[in-house]
């Protein structure tokens, strides 16, 4: 009898020894996953702080864009142009240029 005595709290403690290794195992991935997680709402924190600032800078450059292009609509209609007598007249000569170029070629 003294046997069947002792072979049960070894089995006891072989048993202990692995739920105490395995809760040891499930304790590090619990904190493995909560540092994980941590991270990545750190993460999406900073990638929505980055979104409303591209939102914002859209925003303030299709003002800008619908202002230059009422600039445009109105030069137009009064028959003004964006470009001054100088600049005309350099995209013209670059234009004669260009011309002259692909006229050689053929």
């Amino acid at each position: 009898m003294p046997e069947s005595h002792a072979e049960p709290e070894v089995t006891e403690g072989a048993e202990k020894d692995r739920l105490e290794s395995s809760l040891q195992k499930l304790w590090l991935k619990a904190r493995r996953l909560s540092e994980i997680l941590l991270n990545l709402k750190n993460e999406n924190e900073s990638l929505r702080r980055r979104v409303e600032e591209l939102e914002g800078k859209e925003q303030q450059l299709s003002k800008k864009l619908q202002g230059t292009e009422q600039e445009l609509l109105q030069r137009q209609s009064n028959g003004t142009s964006m470009f001054t007598h100088e600049e005309k007249e350099a995209l013209a000569q670059k234009i004669r240029e260009l011309i002259a170029k692909i006229n050689s070629r053929l």
